[in-house]
């Protein structure tokens, strides 16, 4: 449960940076760490290996930091709406608040995300590349996760002229080193259901 909650706060947090750039590497990949908000909503399909395990899913979000995971055969699993944590044992039909967390905790959290990326180190950047036939920027940076401390090396392609962010990978290192690869596509029409209250 603790890796599942982990993933979806990674999930969440998913970069998008503003298309303009100021040409500065380690301001550029910092900010691709710290901006939640993308514009549009998206799918993320995703691939986590673990354990010698390959395991498919996919998540969908919104600007509004509402989102939902999904198995490899698309049947929603949690989703999350806030602060709100929810997990479902059928599909989506009935959801179960798991968790809840507070305005403070969730500015916590974002004070622990500026921390992770002020702290970022190994930082590389890689300006106008292609990625499958996209011309991208590439950033990457090292750094804890605040505050398990677990070791984390993140990679991020963006659009470079709408800086939607196409591909995530963060390999995670420590007793249990996993790597989960994000690749994603708008979805502007996107709907996340909301449960009952």
């Amino acid at each position: 449960m603790i890796r599942s909650l982990t993933c979806a706060t990674i999930l969440v947090g998913v970069a998008l940076i503003p298309p303009a750039y100021a040409a500065n590497c380690e301001a550029d990949a910092r900010a691709a760490m710290l901006d939640f908000a993308h514009p549009v909503p998206m799918r993320q399909d995703v691939t986590t290996e673990m354990a010698g395990q390959t395991i498919k899913s996919a998540a969908l979000s919104t600007p509004e930091r509402r989102g939902m995971s999904l198995d490899a055969n698309g049947n929603p699993v949690s989703l999350w709406d806030g602060g709100r944590f929810y997990t479902t044992t059928d599909a989506g039909t009935t959801w179960s608040l798991l968790s809840e967390q507070s305005a403070e905790d969730l500015a916590a959290r974002d004070a622990n995300f500026q921390k992770q990326a002020d702290k970022a180190r190994d930082i590389a950047c890689d300006y106008n590349i292609d990625l499958d036939g996209k011309t991208v920027h590439r950033f990457s940076l090292a750094y804890e996760m605040i505050p398990s401390g677990t070791p984390v090396e993140s990679t991020y392609w963006v659009d470079a002229q709408n800086g939607f962010p196409w591909q995530v990978v963060h390999a995670f290192g420590g007793a249990n080193p996993s790597t989960i690869t994000q690749r994603n596509s708008p979805e502007p029409d996107l709907q996340i259901p909301v449960p009952d209250r």
